[in-house]
């Protein structure tokens, strides 16, 4: 076995622009979308040990597995079986980016598990990214972003298909709200009415225009237009509760205000951290969790 036990910070990702482009036969939808990770992390302590155990520690009030079909046991044993090390971890699960809210953090795991195994049990060479992403993609299709460098991508595909987008400015602080709700990503793209060529056309414009923006440092002003979400409305039809965070987040003077993913969460864009933090004070009367974050980088 491997030496010293090493700690993985796994972040959450939300999502500035998502259309949905067409459908494959194997029923999986194609994507094109912009992520954002940010400074919400679950935290993987990964120790060296004969085979592999997951103990699960839940800050966010849901309840969560530690058994067989946990994404990061899933990474673990895909990894044991592609790179042969012979040995384990005892891993350790800290989790705080709430579930079901469209925020990446099962998928952000099991990457994290992934580069924490790799880590582990020195297996660092010029083939083992490659290795990764494979593994990656066979675990879930938002799996391989997380093993991106960059805090900005587009993606493609099922969402697999990634390409670094820069940034000449951080974007701004960020208030992130998950009102309590968990939602099923299946469920949302099972009931979402396909758009038409055209309106499929005019957003990848849109797409391309907020890359454009972002890559020249523009003022939100210029690019909060072009933030979109394809499965927004039929999200916030199903669930209220999505409709009244986004409402309540424009009230309070953010920008920019958008669901992440598949929901439920929704985040705005503030000022200045004191202006984010004024935001969170007056979220605190609503049953949800509320926080004040920032992209990576």
């Amino acid at each position: 076995m491997s030496g010293a036990s090493i700690q993985v910070l796994c972040p959450a990702k939300v999502n500035l622009f998502l259309e949905v482009t067409g459908r494959r036969k194997d029923g999986y939808h194609l994507l094109a979308t912009l992520f954002a990770k940010i400074n919400l992390h679950d935290v993987l302590d990964l120790s060296p040990a004969p085979g592999f155990s997951l103990e699960v520690a839940c800050e966010t009030g849901q309840e969560l597995s530690a058994g067989p079909d946990n994404l990061v046991l899933r990474a673990a044993k895909a990894f044991a079986r592609e790179f042969r090390t012979g040995g384990g971890a005892s891993i350790r699960l800290t989790k705080r980016i709430p579930m079901g809210a469209g925020l990446g953090g099962g998928s952000s795991d099991a990457a994290g598990a992934l580069l924490g195994l790799v880590k582990l049990h020195r297996v660092e060479s010029p083939g083992t990214l490659a290795r990764l992403r494979r593994l990656a993609l066979g675990l879930g299709a938002d799996v391989p972003l997380f093993l991106h460098p960059s805090t900005l991508c587009e993606g493609r595909g099922i969402g697999e298909r990634l390409r670094g987008v820069r940034a000449a400015k951080s974007l701004p602080y960020m208030v992130l709200v998950y009102p309590d709700l968990p939602v099923a990503t299946k469920g949302v793209f099972a009931a979402l009415e396909r758009p038409s060529r055209k309106a499929v056309l005019t957003s990848l414009s849109r797409l391309s225009t907020l890359e454009k923006k972002l890559g020249k440092g523009s003022p939100i002003s210029e690019w909060e237009p072009f933030l979109f979400n394809r499965l927004e409305p039929g999200v916030e039809a199903a669930h209220p509760e999505v409709a009244q965070a986004r409402n309540i987040l424009i009230r309070l003077g953010l920008r920019g205000v958008l669901m992440s993913g598949s929901g439920s969460s929704v985040f705005g864009f503030a000022g200045s951290h004191e202006e984010g933090e004024q935001a969170l004070k007056r979220l605190r009367v609503y049953p949800w969790r509320a926080f004040l974050t920032c992209a990576l980088g």
